[in-house]
């Protein structure tokens, strides 16, 4: 099963790239091996220039906030767990706490570094990072495994709380919508929103040669699956194609 996902906001969209990059910089860094501790400091640049967006601070504290006082109603229900729901409304809290105190950019010990901005500059000139351009990030993929862990751990910290933020808000906004069994004949697929407002598409299909093509607006959903030919040129699915669509919207 391989699932594709489509956000409809730019708060959705920044946190799946968020959660995305800390994944790749989460597996970069727990190798010994200094060519993916390479990747690992390309990976936090990108990290840093998303978590220093304040547009997205105030977008995602205004988000909790929403979700807090949504859960909040829950409070009398019979049918909700009201333990789950005690922890998940003081994980909020915990979450957005640590957003909110983070003070200054979080970035900001990425953009001072001298050694990290000689790396970044060269980095989009075809092997500007070689050791005859940085001698000095030479010496350091030489040095120890756990000393180059250890600087890429404190280049990360600041940042750690947006990974907490978005592993959070993703979960929930992913727990909120259902799984439904739909079909895409002749390999497309679509359906009116009926005037409800998602933040979030997924879309999980069996069959791991296909992937998904969506577009989405407030009069309508579309899915068009394709799959690659030997040249990996897309081609159209003529067949009709079986799939799963959960509509998330907290």
């Amino acid at each position: 099963m391989i699932v594709y996902e489509y956000p409809f906001n730019e708060l959705v969209r920044s946190m799946l790239r968020l959660e995305y990059l800390f994944a790749r910089f989460n597996h970069f860094i727990r190798s010994d091996d200094p060519e993916l501790h390479h990747n690992a400091i390309s990976t936090l640049f990108d990290l840093g220039d998303i978590g220093a967006r304040g547009d997205i601070k105030s977008l995602l504290l205004k988000e909790f906030e929403r979700q807090k006082y949504a859960l909040n109603g829950l409070k009398s229900s019979q049918k909700v767990d009201q333990e789950a729901l005690g922890q998940t409304l003081a994980e909020i809290d915990l979450v957005a706490s640590k957003i909110n105190q983070s003070s200054g950019r979080p970035n900001q010990i990425i953009t001072e570094s001298e050694w990290l901005n000689a790396i970044r500059t060269r980095l989009n000139i075809p092997g500007g990072t070689s050791p005859i351009d940085l001698p000095s990030y030479h010496a350091w993929k030489n040095s120890p495994s756990s000393e180059r862990r250890q600087l890429l751990e404190n280049f990360v910290s600041p940042l750690l709380p947006w990974q907490d933020a978005c592993q959070l808000f993703l979960r929930l906004l992913r727990q909120s919508g259902e799984a439904k069994d739909v079909v895409a004949h002749s390999g497309a697929f679509q359906q009116a929103p009926s005037g409800k407002v998602y933040q979030l598409m997924r879309i999980a299909v069996e069959d791991d040669t296909l992937y998904s093509e969506i577009s989405a607006n407030k009069y309508l959903l579309s899915v068009r699956f394709l799959q690659s030919d030997r040249d990996r040129k897309a081609q159209p699915v003529t067949k009709d194609v079986s799939f799963k669509l959960t509509l998330c919207q907290f």
